[in-house]
């Protein structure tokens, strides 16, 4: 990373845009000094730089949130702008720190939020925080703290720089000598070396599982060996030789043959016996069964004679069954005829109900609506008709008033005339020069003003009078109207033909209504007919609940008609059937077992061991047939036994036979997949222990040392470093100091292996590089910095650093260590390595001619380019 162009602006003493420093335009050849007094803001320069690149100050400090300028007008932004080049390619990154800045209209603040984007050549710009800081820290292959180590001895941190520890040091050297690979190398064999392990593991177990599975007969010797065997297996967790397990499994395997042949031959012969005590059984069973048939046919023809008068007596209970049916059925009909009628006069009252109903809902309404709006309209008349004879008074008073009020303007006319008549001068209205009777001044002055208002008086009585005479007429109207219509509506109420109907069937009073009725008379007649047609209405209401009482009746008699004409008739009809079906049924079986009997007689059935079945067509028990049914009975019995017996000697061959089998089947499938696992686990075995060897070779593992193999390279690579420092410290110290790795106990304490010591040559021992003085801790960190760079541009690896910063170390150097110190600098400015040194110490100020000026005042700092000569 090589610095091309910086921009700031409104950034910690710099209250406004500073000058764009272009690095480009300075000679490479020769160190950049950035000189000015104490708290000018020289080191503000890289604060710039590093708050660019990782969103952080160079300072441990200082913090991006405290950037802004105290110094910066409201309108003026505060940002930095930083260019630089990198591994052939040009690269420009803005970034804004969050601020407070007066809002342009009004009082009060806005917040400005952290902004930041990164601009890679021609490519699409990197937005956000986040991407920015990333983008960054895979392109340097550094992040901000390794960035200070390698190009940045920022003030007051070159101790930390020379002290850094050994994890510190190690992330930095990762990326110089390209090691990931050697610690990834390590992660994976660490990673293949457990699998592998856990693989051979798990065929370990799965080969003890299957021989442990293994069984022999139980209080063999074998079976004792296997025993002691698998108990050795499950305590110590590994294999001692799959040839044993495999060896005792043929041998279990080869000890059940001869059993399972022994045991297929006796349970043959068992199968055969049964054979045969089945046949005698069946035999026995056969002749038992026909004896017990011969007695139960004499048992079975007494039951079906019973059956057969007891059909006889059922058919005669079903005769007066359907008897009393139709006795029914004759009374249910006679019923419904005298109810045919009830329907249609429950339809008829129900319709004079609902004309009934009607005409009471409209007397309902005449009463509830039409009078009581009758009523309103009448008292709003009465009210508009005074009102109407108010406005007319005030509007004969108001005209009074005008016309006494125009007299009284003459008259005062008249009089203020006559003030001005003079005798024998003639009047100015009539032309006479004597004026006897002069117009006297009221008391009271009416003006033309005072008339007018007048005037505007009696308009507005005029204008109320009309509209009180207009809206009691529309009120007068209104009133005929409603009387005409509630007139006609009452008239309708009480000729309705409802009362006619009524009449004419006894049910009402007959009206007369004279034919000159007023509206009050009207409406008597017509609270008079509304009294009477709700006690009609409640009478028809009396009677419609009777005939709907008869009608459910109705209904229930025709329901049982048609359940005693229909299902109560046709079930006495399935029942005659079937008594027919089962009187018919009884003879036929009487008829086929005295058959049966007859033909066992005929047939002289022999019942034992010889014998008669009998001569009369008894139940069979009589003479000897109680003892063959109990001769037959032991006979069978025993050979029932005996049967049983054998079964249970089969079950148990055949569960010893099953046992033996599945255990040499179990035997053949455990050897067979421990004999297929055997050269898998072989292998396992190998791979796991080839890869743990690897493994603790790059690990270090191998010996006392615990020095890994990345570590090793660092190492070796690190003293490379060493060895390029110690060409400027000793020179620069004047033979007095070199650096050197520590190398005490490397296998005990690895994690020191990149730790730092000083060889003080003038003492001739070696002391932590903490103890150095100021002076000489600076020397020793520059040398470091500089054999850092050089090792950084020569092994070509993932971090390029074209710039080394040195903030304000020379304060602790003498006038001769400068002179070398410079010596060394400019050396190192040959090969086109931009090298910036903040200071004011005025040796450097004169040596150094190409500079850039920070200037401190009171509205803030400046910068100023001195190019040299």
């Amino acid at each position: 990373m090589k610095p091309i162009k910086l921009v700031i602006s409104g950034i910690g003493p710099y209250g406004d845009r500073m000058p764009e420093i272009d690095f480009q335009s300075f000679d490479l050849n020769m160190p950049i000094l950035i000189a000015g007094e104490t708290g000018a803001g020289k080191t503000m320069i890289f604060d710039a730089i590093c708050f660019a690149l990782f969103d952080a100050a160079s300072g441990s400090y200082r913090s991006t949130d405290s950037l802004r300028s105290e110094y910066a007008p409201p309108g003026t932004e505060s940002y930095v702008e930083f260019t630089f080049a990198h591994q052939g390619r040009t690269y420009r990154i803005y970034r804004q720190p969050s601020y407070m800045r007066p809002l342009k209209r009004g009082t009060g603040f806005k917040l400005e939020k952290e902004k930041a984007v990164l601009y890679p050549g021609d490519d699409t710009p990197i937005e956000g925080i986040k991407a920015v800081n990333q983008a960054v820290q895979e392109l340097l292959h550094v992040d901000e703290k390794q960035f200070k180590q390698l190009a940045m001895i920022a003030q007051g941190e070159f101790w930390g720089l020379l002290n850094a520890k050994t994890e510190e040091r190690t992330g930095i050297l990762r990326h110089i000598f390209m090691t990931e690979g050697y610690k990834a190398m390590e992660l994976q064999l660490r990673e293949r070396r457990g699998k592998a392990i856990k693989a051979a593991d798990v065929l370990e177990r799965s080969l003890i599982q299957y021989f442990c599975d293994a069984e022999a007969e139980p209080g063999s010797p074998l079976a004792e060996e296997i025993s002691q065997l698998q108990e050795q297996l499950r305590k110590s967790g590994g294999i001692g030789s799959i040839e044993e397990m495999l060896s005792l499994l043929d041998r279990a395997i080869e000890a059940d043959v001869p059993m399972e042949a022994e045991l297929a031959e006796k349970l043959a012969a068992l199968r055969e016996a049964l054979q045969e005590l089945q046949k005698d059984l069946a035999l026995a069973e056969n002749t038992e069964h026909n004896l017990k048939k011969y007695n139960g046919l004499v048992k079975e023809l007494a039951g079906l004679r019973e059956r057969l008068a007891d059909c006889e007596k059922r058919e005669q209970q079903l005769a007066e069954a359907e008897k009393a049916l139709q006795e029914k059925i004759r009374s249910l009909q006679s019923g419904r005829e005298q109810l045919s009628s009830v329907p249609e006069r429950l339809a008829a009252c129900q319709q004079e109900i609902n004309a009934l109903r009607e005409l009471a809902d409209r007397l309902g309404s005449l009463q509830s609506q039409q009078v009581p709006r009758y009523g309103r309209a009448k008292k709003r008349l009465a009210e508009l008709q005074e009102g109407l004879e108010s406005a007319q008074s005030a509007h004969a008073a108001a005209m009074r008033a005008r016309l006494d009020g125009e007299m009284q303007l003459e008259r005062n006319r008249a009089g203020i005339l006559a003030q001005k008549l003079v005798a024998g001068q003639p009047c100015p209205v009539c032309g006479a020069i004597m004026h006897p009777s002069p117009a006297e001044l009221l008391e009271k002055a009416v003006t033309e003003a005072d008339v007018k208002k007048l005037q505007q008086q009696e308009k507005k009585a005029e204008a109320a009078r009309s509209s009180a005479a207009a809206e009691a007429a529309a009120a007068r109207a209104e009133l005929a109207t409603l009387d005409s219509q509630i007139g006609s509506y009452m008239l309708e109420c009480l000729k309705s033909g409802c009362w006619l109907e009524a009449v004419a069937r006894g049910e009402a009073f007959a009206m007369e209504i004279p034919a000159e009725a007023g509206l009050r008379q009207l409406y008597e007649l017509v609270q008079l007919q509304a009294g009477q047609l709700a006690a009609l209405l409640q009478k028809k209401r009396e009677s419609a609940a009777d005939l709907q009482g008869r009608a459910k009746r109705l209904q229930q008699v025709e329901r049982e008609l048609a359940e005693a004409s229909g299902r109560d008739t046709e079930a006495l009809q399935l029942k005659r059937q079937k008594l027919l079906k089962e009187r018919e049924n009884a003879k036929t079986a009487v008829a086929d077992r005295e058959g049966q009997r007859q033909l066992l007689e005929q047939l002289a059935l022999k019942i034992g061991t010889g014998g008669n079945s009998g001569n009369d067509g008894n139940d069979g028990n009589d003479g000897n047939g109680g003892s063959r049914e109990a001769e037959l009975a032991e006979y069978r019995g025993q050979l029932q036994r005996k049967i049983s017996e054998n079964k249970v000697q089969q079950q148990e061959c055949q569960e010893a036979l099953g046992r033996i089998s599945r255990r040499r089947e179990n035997n053949l499938s455990r050897r067979a997949k421990i004999a297929g696992l055997q050269g898998e686990f072989a292998a396992a075995r190998h791979e796991a222990h080839i890869l743990g060897r690897l493994h603790d070779l790059v690990s270090g593992q191998t010996g006392k040392g615990k020095l890994t193999l990345e570590q090793y390279i660092q190492a070796a690579g690190f003293d490379s470093i060493i060895r390029a420092a110690n060409r400027r410290l000793i020179p620069m110290s004047d033979g007095q100091y070199e650096l050197y790795r520590q190398e005490k106990e490397l296998g005990n304490k690895s994690h020191t292996y990149l730790d730092l010591e000083v060889l003080d040559n003038y003492t001739g021992r070696r002391r932590p590089v903490r103890n150095l003085s100021g002076g000489e801790s600076f020397k020793a960190s520059l040398s470091l910095a500089l054999g850092l760079s050089d090792k950084v541009s020569s092994e070509l690896g993932g971090i390029s650093m074209d710039a080394l910063f040195i903030d304000e170390g020379f304060g602790t150097l003498d006038k001769k260590s400068i002179e070398k110190a410079m010596e060394i600098l400019l050396k190192l400015s040959d090969s086109n390595k931009l090298v910036a040194i903040i200071s004011h110490r005025e040796e450097l100020i004169e040596a150094v001619s190409q500079q850039i000026q920070v200037t401190k005042t009171r509205n803030g700092s400046s910068l100023a380019i001195e190019m040299g000569k």
